[in-house]
């Protein structure tokens, strides 16, 4: 062999050995390795944000995490992760088991990982933005180790008074709430309480926190939108925010040092904020995640030819809403593929569009359709959730398109005597969503429990000068056949172009919503079926998928 043939020989060697050796930490490294390890931090961050259980992330992206050695270029999704590791190992055990060691040692990590949290700059996290969900994961372990080995952490409440049982009670009752039109220490005032009740020492030092914390979210999510790195609100009251979580943190600071130092010698490093938690009814845990999820997310829409790369703000919800965890994870808008691949055919269209989404919570599609259709395009969005509709609304403003976007609060439905009510329900283990009832005439209406009257949506069209739709997209968990019949009209004078509906096993009369667009001329898919199979395989509403999938229609030229 040649010296130069042994030259490339080696060379080739090398190059495949540092591959297979190279790691996230490794100096120096290839692109192909920086952009590896960059996109294993977003998918693990991703996974930390939308505040998932540690068994739904994929087994093969944390071991290839742990091959790479990501961890040493992703500390924030490393904490998170290991909380939720360590919550997800803990509820493995049972109480016949002999768990005290395994939990005990468990618990040790947790606090040890959460101390930087309480004894460092808490408040300087909480204001860069989007973070790591730690309480969230550290909320997870405090939940599993209560109601599966509550011996652990001993008496349950020792420090409870009739202010630190009204003072939780408040705490719960706004944490349910996306829109609180009051605070909770002004709710604590209309059941005859004094602000002085709640001050040290007639409250607990953890309780003061918590509320001060409560006290900060409410300014954030009522005046100073953030707390955010960027697009955030500015001034007074964000100052006045800022002030509120530093000044819980000096008092949670306090708490953590002071259960540590009365703790017994040997069980010093187990002993810290979750014993604080157990002895105290207030929600830390689920406050500080609140605080902590953000309501106004700066994206990109790198494919929009309209905003091209500035800031996308969108406004979100502050618990944890399918859509707004979403877009905290994956800074996107929250849209199906199927929708997405419908504006794209309509991307060159050169005289004005018209573009109807029907449910559209925080508006992902339909913000979709006008960050990428031509600017003469026109939207209206119609949801029946005054938070979303809100949200929507201040995200358009933030944005320039309120000439473009109308937002409309209505509950689409043939009969416009019938009234609906709504309340927040679990999607999943840790996610929610409005969910909509027929309203009972003997159930008193409460923050979290309102009702609305039907509109057709006909006549929603008519109100706003609609005589043709573009593009039509609906997603109303279910009732989407009632809805669309009452605008019926609209389909059988061929006004509405292209139609994409929402399917599950949710559905009512599926079959009865395709044959109704079938016979208004409209051909139908759906995945591989096709028109009267799409039919066929609608009335058999068992084979329809749980999850969401979308069905087009398309009027027939």
């Amino acid at each position: 062999m040649s010296i130069a043939k042994w030259l490339v020989w080696a060379t080739v060697l090398w190059s495949r050995l540092a591959a297979e050796i190279e790691q996230c930490n490794s100096l120096p490294r290839s692109e192909e390795t920086k952009e590896y390890c960059a996109q294993s931090c977003r998918m693990l961050l991703a996974f930390v944000r939308m505040r998932m259980p540690y068994d739904t992330v994929d087994f093969k992206v944390l071991q290839k995490a742990n091959e790479m050695n990501t961890w040493s270029v992703c500390p924030a999704a490393f904490r998170s992760v290991v909380f939720a590791r360590l919550a997800h190992e803990i509820a493995q055990f049972q109480p016949t088991d002999d768990w005290w060691d395994g939990v005990a040692r468990r618990i040790k990590l947790a606090e040890h990982a959460a101390r930087e949290f309480i004894t460092n700059n808490m408040s300087g996290y909480l204001s860069s933005g989007t973070s790591f969900a730690p309480w969230f994961h550290l909320g997870a372990i405090f939940d599993v180790v209560g109601e599966k080995f509550p011996e652990y952490f001993g008496e349950k409440g020792v420090l409870q008074t009739p202010q630190s049982e009204a003072l939780a009670g408040a705490l719960r009752t706004y944490l349910d709430l996306d829109a609180p039109q009051i605070s909770p220490l002004e709710m604590l005032q209309l059941q005859g309480w004094s602000s002085h009740d709640f001050e040290r020492p007639k409250i607990s030092t953890l309780e003061r926190a918590t509320l001060l914390f409560a006290e900060a979210d409410f300014i954030r999510i009522t005046k100073a939108y953030g707390i955010p790195g960027s697009g955030g609100l500015m001034g007074k009251d964000r100052d006045e925010m800022n002030r509120l979580v530093d000044y819980g943190q000096r008092f949670l600071r306090q708490v953590y040092f002071h259960i540590k130092a009365a703790s017994p010698e040997k069980m010093t490093e187990n002993e810290g904020i979750l014993l604080a938690v157990w002895r105290t009814p207030v929600p830390l845990f689920e406050v500080l995640d609140r605080l902590d999820s953000q309501v106004l997310e700066p994206i990109f829409l790198h494919t929009s030819p309209i905003f091209g790369e500035q800031q996308f703000l969108v406004h979100l919800l502050p618990t944890r809403n399918v859509e707004s965890n979403h877009v905290r994870a994956f800074f996107e808008l929250h849209c199906d593929l199927v929708f997405k691949d419908l504006v794209e055919e309509y991307r060159g269209a050169q005289q004005p569009l018209v573009v109807v989404e029907i449910g559209t919570a925080l508006g992902g599609c339909v913000l979709h359709a006008l960050s990428q259709l031509p600017p003469q395009t026109r939207a209206l969005a119609i949801d029946a959730y005054g938070p979303a509709v809100a949200a929507l609304r201040r995200t358009a403003a933030s944005n320039g398109l309120k000439d473009r976007l109308t937002v409309v609060e209505k509950f689409i439905c043939p009969d416009e005597k019938r009234r609906y009510s709504f309340e927040l329900k679990a999607t999943g283990p840790s996610l929610v969503q409005p969910a909509w009832d027929e309203a009972n005439d003997d159930k008193q209406d409460s923050e979290t429990s309102q009702s609305v009257e039907c509109s057709s949506l006909e006549s929603v069209f008519l109100e706003h000068g609609i005589s043709k739709v573009d593009l039509l997209r609906i997603h109303v968990l279910g009732r989407e056949y009632d809805a669309l019949r009452s605008g019926e009209r609209f389909f059988a004078e061929g006004k509405v172009t292209t139609v994409a509906a929402s399917i599950s096993q949710m559905n009512t009369k599926p079959g009865s919503m395709a044959a109704m667009l079938l016979r208004h001329g409209y051909s139908l898919q759906f995945r591989e079926f096709r028109d009267q199979d799409v039919v066929t395989v609608f009335n058999n509403q068992d084979v329809l998928p749980k999850s969401t999938h979308t069905m087009t229609a398309r009027l027939k030229s």
